[in-house]
């Protein structure tokens, strides 16, 4: 499995919001300038990330954005999953029409994986990447 873009630009953007505080205002300018990524696509970063509760806007000449929560209490699989969607190590994990069927001899083996990486995603906030 590969992560886009999406969640490596994210967790810049948010670093930068974990270190400026919580109570403290930054502009989608400013991430962009300390980051070098496009404005207009932290903007829909920032559109799935507020959708998700992680983070939220203060409109404003001192608005911009801020954790919703603490960074010890915003992991990783919860920042993914907002960026990425429902993440899978394969399609067999993923469900669908493409997923495999009850007969898969490594089903077993792909549950456990997915399990594992579910559970380390979990076990990582937001606080660890700025320590």
């Amino acid at each position: 499995m590969l992560f886009t873009t999406k969640t490596e630009y994210g967790l810049k953007a948010l670093k930068i919001l974990a270190q400026t505080g919580r109570n403290k205002q930054t502009s989608l300018s400013d991430i962009a300038h300390q980051t070098g990524l496009s404005l207009s696509y932290l903007e829909q970063i920032f559109a799935k990330l507020k959708g998700a509760k992680i983070i939220k806007s203060t409109k404003g000449t001192d608005g911009g954005y801020s954790l919703s929560r603490n960074a010890n209490q915003i992991n990783l699989y919860e920042i993914i999953l907002a960026l990425e969607g429902q993440t899978a190590v394969n399609n067999c994990m993923a469900g669908g029409k493409l997923s495999c069927s009850g007969n898969c001899l490594t089903r077993k083996v792909w549950a456990e994986i997915q399990s594992d990486m579910e559970k380390t995603l979990k076990k990582y906030t937001l606080k660890n990447l700025i320590q």
